[in-house]
């Protein structure tokens, strides 16, 4: 569920594929204590992905609480952001987990390092793609 106020679906789209600021992911503890945790993501077909390692404190509070909220917004005049709220699920390798808020993670797969980087300015590792 996504909140623009004055963006349409199309700027939206627009916003989240070619920002380059980081999501900010809202998750909750074992105590219900909310928790933020700076991200970079991949935005394709109305889905954010991002990975992390499968130890990171989100992974473990995404598996104890699947609900997220999350914001991605500009620092400079005229602001403007995109928040929301979704289902994140996430599929867990050897080392890393992978992270979808808006579909299942069996359908997502890595980009090479230099490819995400190309398309995203150098930030971040690692991308991730829909192999749908």
């Amino acid at each position: 569920m996504l909140n623009a106020p004055g963006m349409d679906q199309s700027e939206i789209d627009t916003f989240l594929a070619s920002s380059k600021t980081p999501l900010r992911l809202g998750t909750t503890n074992s105590k219900g204590e909310p928790n933020i945790h700076p991200v970079w993501y991949h935005y394709a077909t109305n889905k954010l992905y991002f990975m992390s390692y499968k130890d990171a404190v989100k992974v473990r509070n995404l598996k104890r609480n699947k609900t997220v909220y999350f914001s991605v917004d500009t620092d400079a005049m005229p602001n403007t952001g995109v928040k929301g709220r979704g289902t994140a699920h996430h599929r867990q390798g050897h080392r890393e987990s992978a992270v979808a808020i808006g579909e299942d993670c069996s359908e997502i797969s890595r980009r090479s390092q230099q490819q995400h980087s190309e398309e995203h300015g150098g930030r971040g590792k690692q991308g991730l793609r829909s192999t749908s």
